[in-house]
């Protein structure tokens, strides 16, 4: 076996790359380690469940279904096609019932009842009845999952607009005030229902 000897400033070359090289693994194994503790609590976060107390009324619930067809067009290859197909419920009511006031005057036996106008307090769509069927394909213009998700909310955003315009709101205040005074009916006295 052949003796390797080294001149000082080459040993200080290598003893130089060695702590170097030891440095830069060590701050790899450390940047991983932080980048995994960021990655837990992203998904600790989307994780994540609240419990909140609600005074939510519902009074009135729309059920809608559409099919929505997504074109999207590029020079080479052709259109895109999809169709998309879902449910969903728009609820309107009293978002916070505890803004209901009541003041009884006994000379006159009355009820005035001060009640909030309706709201719509709910628009979701079942995801379960999201139903996707891709017609046609072009890999230069790909109808993306999230421009799916985009149209959704869009038109259910649209379907909340049509039903405030249509009066759905107006019904839902006829509908809270109806039930507010059944509600208050047992007690004998004339109830008025204020806004």
């Amino acid at each position: 076996m052949r003796k390797v000897s080294l001149t000082k400033t080459q040993a200080i070359v290598v003893i130089s790359a060695f702590l170097l090289i030891t440095f830069l693994v060590a701050l790899h194994a450390v940047s991983v380690s932080i980048a995994e503790r960021k990655r837990r609590m992203a998904f600790d976060n989307l994780n994540a469940t609240a419990l909140t107390r609600i005074s939510e009324l519902g009074v009135l619930k729309y059920r809608y279904t559409d099919v929505m067809e997504l074109n999207r067009r590029f020079v080479v290859g052709g259109p895109s096609t999809s169709l998309v197909r879902f449910s969903g419920v728009v609820k309107a009511g009293i978002p916070d019932v505890t803004k209901i006031r009541a003041n009884f005057d006994q000379s006159k036996n009355t009820v005035r009842i001060f009640v909030p106008r309706a709201a719509i307090i709910d628009n979701t769509v079942d995801v379960s009845s999201v139903k996707i069927w891709d017609i046609k394909r072009n890999i230069f213009v790909p109808i993306t999952t999230e421009l799916k998700l985009q149209e959704i909310s869009s038109f259910k955003n649209k379907v909340e607009r049509e039903l405030e315009l249509s009066g759905f709101l107006l019904e839902a205040d006829s509908r809270d005030e109806e039930l507010i005074k059944s509600l208050f009916a047992g007690f004998g006295a004339s109830i008025t229902i204020a806004r």
